[in-house]
């Protein structure tokens, strides 16, 4: 092999060993729990390279014991993935399910608000029949159906400008 390599190989063991006690330190002064995928990738980041120094200068015990310890890190990201996973899906099915309760009890509380009956040609549902000759948007929205849930028909009438004049007079003011 040659000597570069070799040299680069050997730092890469070195390097692992760092990460390796990096984790342990942050383990151990609190900073890391021992159950999340950061320190268990140090781990298995570490044994990676320690392993592979181990088996390039022949250390054989050195490197079979570094090659259990990533099955096991990956073994146990592999478990906190999954456990992630199904708590987000957990999570989210009960947000939905939460969502669906408020919905139908919206539902139910508009339902109890305002029983809306078809308004029959020339009343409303909520006055009866109408005593006043129909003005022209009354007259242009009495064929619209009604908003549903609602007495007030589907639609806008046209708009006269009146509201925006107001508007613009109260402005100048």
């Amino acid at each position: 092999m040659p000597e570069i390599v070799a040299s680069v190989i050997v730092t890469a063991g070195w390097v692992g060993v760092i990460v390796q006690l990096v984790a342990y330190a942050l383990l151990s002064t609190g900073r890391l729990p021992a159950g999340s995928v950061s320190y268990q990738g140090l781990n298995v980041f570490g044994a990676i390279a320690v392993g592979a120094s181990s088996a390039s200068s022949g250390a054989w015990p050195s490197a079979v014991a570094n090659g259990i310890w990533i099955a096991i890190g990956v073994v146990a990201i592999v478990a906190l993935k999954r456990h992630l996973v199904t708590r987000r899906l957990r999570a989210a099915a009960r947000t939905a399910q939460q969502l669906r309760g408020q919905h139908v009890a919206r539902a139910r509380r508009a339902a109890r608000r305002s029983v809306v009956s078809p308004a029959q040609p020339g009343t409303t549902a909520e006055t009866g029949p109408l005593t006043a000759e129909p003005g022209p948007v009354t007259a242009a929205l009495a064929d619209r159906p009604l908003h549903p849930g609602s007495t007030r028909p589907a639609g806008r009438p046209e708009h006269t400008g009146r509201r925006r004049r107001r508007t613009r007079e109260k402005v100048a003011a």
